[in-house]
């Protein structure tokens, strides 16, 4: 059966083919430890568990509106409003099936064919993809370490051509858990918008900061309006650790919400919604300190790994500050080389060719969502490796 164009566009996630052998090896029974998936290792927080359990024995299975649950909408309102200080109404809220069906619903809704979309480079592969799937091109925008790998204003801008129609960024960014500067992040948005382009900002990660107050681009800007085309995607996978109920939420200027709905109308009907009533439970006061305790443990993992690695013979470029990635320079040629750690030293971290078109043969990504006892093992058995190479 002959295959779409499209779906040959698709690349593979290198990183999941690497897991793969890692759990083979783990299968023959060994000790393999695990640097490599953006997953928090923690359970959902009890208290959404448990609403999850009672959503399900009091038959709230069937459909919602396409939109999401009014309730769910309300509450994430809410939670702008008082974690971050900056009024977002429910009606620019929109609840998805994770951060990924808002990322294609913002694709979707907003590049023509043959339109051009810049992307940070190193940034979260998928993100390629999306643009692909509503006919856009993908243009790669090449950071520097020394602006911590995210994009200025002014780099975009010299990337600028008449068949851009707007930029897709990450602040927290994967690979490499840095954020955008506020100033930064302002005069983007600006600017895009007076080139009569769009910026979508992804924040799954937003509320594992370490070193400053979690913000989101919307505290900058207002919410999204006319006179700041801004989209910005959100989930309840990584800070409130509900990766496989497939959660997120989208906010967009009023104008955008009825494409957003009549795409959500015909390609996923509704979120999950058993998983929409626990998402209540995210913003009850037990479940926010169990939260906020997790992003603490967080972040004496990244201090210790911070100050380990380079210890173990692994050269790191820039300073994490949130989620829970460690963007690195590998000894040699990164995909070689993460093979070998696995192979040999039965620790499992992902080589850069996902996340780069430029650095991808010499960077590699670390993620500590993984117990101390674990952290600690596992960069002995890297400075024991990189010792015998």
């Amino acid at each position: 059966m002959k295959q779409s164009d499209l779906s040959n566009l698709v690349q593979p996630f290198h990183v999941m083919e690497l897991v793969k052998h890692a759990n083979a090896l783990e299968a023959q029974g060994k000790p393999v430890i695990h640097l490599s998936i953006g997953e928090p290792d923690f359970p959902m927080p009890e208290p959404v568990q448990q609403a999850l359990i009672k959503a399900v024995a009091d038959n709230k299975t069937r459909y919602t509106a396409a939109l999401g649950l009014p309730e769910l909408r309300e509450a994430i309102s809410t939670y702008y409003r008082t974690a971050f200080q900056v009024t977002v109404p429910a009606r620019q809220i929109v609840i998805t099936s994770g951060a990924s069906t808002a990322l294609m619903y913002a694709c979707l809704a907003l590049i023509n064919p043959g339109q051009e979309v810049m992307l940070a480079d190193p940034g979260y592969p998928c993100n390629k993809t999306f643009v692909q799937m509503a006919g856009g091109i993908p243009r790669f925008v090449q950071t520097r370490e020394e602006n911590n790998f995210q994009p200025s204003w002014d780099e975009l801008n010299q990337n600028w051509k008449p068949q851009t129609a707007g930029v897709l960024l990450a602040s927290p960014n994967n690979p490499t858990g840095t954020q955008l500067s506020s100033s930064d992040m302002k005069e983007i948005v600006q600017e895009v918008a007076h080139r009569g382009g769009f910026t979508i900002i992804d924040e799954i990660y937003q509320s594992l900061c370490y070193d400053n107050t979690a913000q989101s681009v919307l505290q900058i800007t207002g919410a999204p309006c006319a006179q700041w085309p801004l989209v910005v995607i959100n989930s309840f996978s990584k800070y409130f650790g509900m990766t496989g109920l497939r959660l997120g939420w989208i906010v967009v200027p009023d104008a955008l919400v009825p494409a957003i709905e009549r795409l959500a109308q015909n390609l996923s009907i509704c979120p999950n919604t058993p998983a929409q009533w626990a998402a209540l439970a995210c913003f009850q006061d037990d479940t926010l300190k169990i939260c906020e305790q997790r992003r603490q443990i967080f972040k004496a993992r990244r201090d210790f790994m911070m100050q380990s690695l380079p210890l173990a013979g692994i050269e790191i470029q820039s300073t994490p500050d949130s989620a829970f990635y460690i963007y690195a320079k590998a000894p040699f040629d990164s995909e070689r080389y993460c093979k070998e750690l696995l192979e040999k030293a039965l620790v499992c971290a992902v080589p850069g060719k996902d996340f780069s078109e430029h650095r991808g043969t010499t960077m590699m990504r670390f993620s500590y969502a993984n117990s101390m006892e674990n952290l600690e093992l596992a960069v002995e058995r890297i400075r024991r490796f990189n010792s015998q190479t």
